[in-house]
């Protein structure tokens, strides 16, 4: 079990080997309607509840999740922060592209620009401020851009009609199509390298036709992606290192 860390309270869980102090923190939520938990970037219980929930009804809950939390510490004893996976996997992916990641350190506001003929990318970030707050906003930023575009490019090459394409900061789902044919993807998809990232995509386009996951769904994104069999069992590993990036 983690140790606490600053600003964390604590809370008694119930677990295989006895009460144990579980470091917490709990984050309200409008519009949500059920009561999440997850893992921390410090090692620590994430609560997410909607806006209104008691704080009671929250906390019991967080307290019969023994069993989940002590699995859950066990199989991820330490967690990086996304300025240590940058550091480790400098690079960056979009429109196709992979992009060689470089920070740099600027006075003005922070910034990125990047270019995909000599497959780089520069994030700018200032010295003075919370280098992984300001890392995070910046690679969402160039994921509202670069993964909406490559969505559109890729729904015109299919000959597809799409709604607005939202790039969003869900805790485990790659991406969502409505009925209204909107498409919600992660930005964690910057850092799914570029078959990857296509395949999701294009799962969420073959929805616009198929909103299912029916027969008639798989034969259509395998027209679309023909190693969507392939892809489709990468992502579950892949999901398992990226999905807790960048959660301050």
């Amino acid at each position: 079990m983690p140790l606490k860390a600053d600003n964390l309270k604590l809370t008694e869980v119930e677990t295989s080997q006895g009460p144990v102090l579980v470091p917490y923190e709990v984050r309200r939520y409008k519009g949500s309607r059920h009561i999440k938990l997850s893992i921390g970037l410090r090692n620590h219980a994430v609560l997410s509840v909607p806006w209104r929930c008691p704080m009671a009804e929250a906390m019991a809950f967080l307290r019969s999740q023994g069993p989940w939390l002590e699995e859950n510490f066990k199989q991820n004893p330490s967690r990086c922060s996304l300025t240590q996976y940058l550091e480790a996997n400098p690079r960056l992916y979009g429109l196709g592209h992979v992009l060689r990641l470089s920070l740099q350190l600027t006075r003005a506001k922070p910034f990125y620009i990047y270019d995909t003929q000599t497959g780089e990318i520069q994030l700018r970030l200032r010295a003075d401020k919370d280098r992984e707050a300001e890392l995070v906003a910046l690679v969402r930023a160039f994921a509202a851009e670069a993964v909406e575009k490559r969505t559109r490019d890729l729904a015109a090459e299919h000959g597809l009609t799409i709604g607005r394409v939202t790039v969003r900061d869900q805790s485990s789902r790659w991406g969502s199509c409505s009925s209204s044919r909107t498409i919600s993807l992660n930005w964690r998809l910057v850092l799914l390298r570029p078959n990857l990232q296509d395949h999701v995509i294009l799962h969420e386009l073959a929805h616009v036709t198929e909103m299912n996951h029916s027969p008639r769904f798989w034969n259509l994104l395998r027209s679309y992606d023909a190693r969507t069999d392939q892809h489709n069992s990468q992502l579950n590993p892949a999901a398992s290192r990226l999905m807790p990036l960048g959660r301050l």
